[in-house]
Formats: structure tokens, C-alpha cells, sequence
């Protein structure tokens, strides 16, 4: 635990802070695992979901690193990317979320419609392990089908400007209730669909 700490908020942090030039704190971790023949994800951009948490109130510029524990190759899945000088004033078209959808799936915001990604190209950015990569949260980025026989795991750490300030728990606890709040309306849903339903069979036929 405390040698993770030391990477997450000491020394990437330190590294991210020197590269953007002031200094940056830790958003969100998460470990991206990817099995054999695991899929991959969609074309997206970050800051945008990012956002959804807190909205005008949070923070709102933000840079992930990724750090690839195994070496990532085309065949394993990769990480791929956009290249360009991408910004909130210059990004690719998204899709409007669903208004109180799943925050995980229709609900989440900065996906890129397929047709928008084609016009695009993708590199692939391929490392060792040990390696890492840094990009903005404009930046469009997917990954592809893992095709080899061997897990590929990859960690990603997004950090934003001290000087908007440190919202690390916060969004974790804000996400976990905006899950729980979608689950428990889908939940309300679901038992309404079966009520009418249960309604529908005392009807005469």
C-alpha cells in the first residue's frame, strides 16, 4: 500500500507536475486488465466523464498517465491514440449522454461516435513494461481485442491542477452514490414494468 501511494502521489505525480509545469494531485487510479482474448474499449474522450461528478464545481483540466505493467503490442491490445494538439477548444464530436442513464454505460459522457472515429487515425503506442505514456483528457484514445494467450494489465492515473483542487475521495464517494442511485431507479423501473404487468393479467379476456 504505501509503496503504491508513493508511486500514484509521490514520484508520477512529481513527474506529471514537471512536465505540465505547475503542480498536479491524483483524480482517479483505476488497473485496466485485459485477459486473453479480452475486448477492447470504445473511442473516447476522458474529460468530459470526467466532469460528470461535479460538473462547473470540480476540476476541470485534466492529464492521465498510463503505466504499462506488461509490455502492450498491437497483438496484446495496445493503447492507441490521436495525435494532434488537442484541447477543450479543439476536440473531436461525443455523444450526448443519456440523461440519468447508467453512468458506467449510456449515461456516461465522452464517447465518440464510430463515424466520427473513422475519420481519425489511431496509433498504436506500443512499450515495454515499466514504461509509461502521458496525454490530456481530450485526447481521443481506444484499444483493440487482446489476441495473445497472456493477461495484459496497464495502470492509469489521471491528475489534475493543485490549483483546482483535491478531489480524489470525493469522486469515488460521489460515483459510488450516483451508481447506487441509478441502480435503485432501475430497480424502482423494473418493479413498476412487473406491477403493470401483474395489472394487465386481472383484465378479463
Amino acid at each position: 500500500l504505501y509503496k503504491e501511494k508513493e508511486l500514484c502521489h509521490g514520484y508520477l505525480a512529481k513527474c506529471v507536475s514537471s512536465i505540465i509545469g505547475e503542480e498536479m494531485v491524483l483524480y482517479k487510479e483505476k488497473l485496466n486488465f485485459k485477459p486473453p482474448g479480452g475486448s477492447g474499449f470504445a473511442p473516447h474522450l476522458d474529460s468530459p466523464s470526467l466532469r460528470i461528478a461535479f460538473g462547473d464545481s470540480g476540476p476541470r483540466t485534466f492529464v492521465t498517465v498510463m503505466l504499462a505493467i506488461d509490455n502492450m503490442t498491437e497483438q496484446n491490445g495496445c493503447l492507441r491514440v490521436s495525435k494532434k494538439n488537442w484541447s477543450e477548444e479543439n476536440h473531436v464530436e461525443v455523444v450526448e449522454p443519456e440523461k440519468d442513464g447508467n453512468p458506467d454505460a449510456g449515461g456516461r459522457a465522452g464517447a465518440i461516435p464510430l463515424e466520427v472515429a473513422d475519420k481519425y487515425t489511431f496509433e498504436p503506442i506500443i512499450c515495454k513494461g515499466g514504461d509509461i505514456a502521458i496525454f490530456n483528457g481530450w485526447c481521443p484514445h481506444r484499444s483493440s481485442f487482446n489476441l495473445t494467450p497472456f493477461s495484459r494489465r496497464a495502470v492509469f492515473l489521471t491528475y489534475n491542477p493543485a490549483r483546482e483542487g483535491d478531489y480524489h475521495d470525493m469522486y469515488y464517494q460521489k460515483m459510488k452514490q450516483m451508481r447506487d442511485d441509478w441502480k435503485n431507479k432501475a430497480m424502482l423501473n423494473d418493479l413498476d414494468h412487473q406491477a403493470e404487468m401483474k395489472a394487465l393479467d386481472t383484465i378479463p379476456r
